[in-house]
């Protein structure tokens, strides 16, 4: 605060002269600053609604993609309730299984017998090898007790197609 001194001093002296051209020129701008204002403040407004218009969009739209929860989550059997159809062809191993795909699993790593489908195509070479009187092809695999003669019992197109292509018959 101004003391009572220099209050008195303050009021007494007269205000600067002003060109009427400037006090204009001032107007001018402050009237071309309010109207940037005005300008601004509606640009802020329909943002502001576009943006209340998207956000309520995303909601509603992550509501329907939204993936529901999985309350209900897939029980595994336990081992009793298994029913165990698929034994383990080799001799001096009792181990049996509830599906196919594990016994398979199993014969691939605990009898080096190779995966379902190699089995299979060395069982076609070694037919095919039969049907022309070459020798069996050599191979790593530990093959099932009578696995060629199984494949030939569930193959039987191809075993048909193998003995109308070479004309013959094969007894294993």
């Amino acid at each position: 605060m101004l003391r009572q001194k220099e209050q008195i001093e303050f009021l007494s002296k007269k205000p600067p002269t002003c060109i009427k051209s400037t006090i204009e020129t001032l107007m001018m701008n402050f009237q071309q600053i309010s109207r940037n204002i005005d300008h601004l403040d509606q640009d802020l407004n329909q943002l502001s609604k576009r943006l209340d218009y998207l956000e309520e969009s995303m909601t509603e739209h992550c509501i329907l993609i939204q993936p529901q929860k999985q309350e209900t989550k897939k029980k595994r059997r336990t081992a009793n309730l298994i029913k165990r159809d698929f034994q383990c062809p080799y001799e001096k191993c009792d181990k049996i299984y509830g599906t196919d795909i594990s016994l398979n699993l199993h014969i691939r790593l605990k009898h080096n017998g190779g995966s379902k489908i190699e089995r299979e195509e060395l069982a076609k070479k070694i037919l095919d090898a039969k049907f022309q009187d070459e020798i069996e092809p050599e191979h790593s695999f530990n093959l099932p007790p009578n696995f060629i003669e199984d494949f030939q019992i569930h193959h039987q197109e191809y075993i048909h197609n193998l003995e109308k292509t070479y004309n013959k018959r094969i007894l294993l």
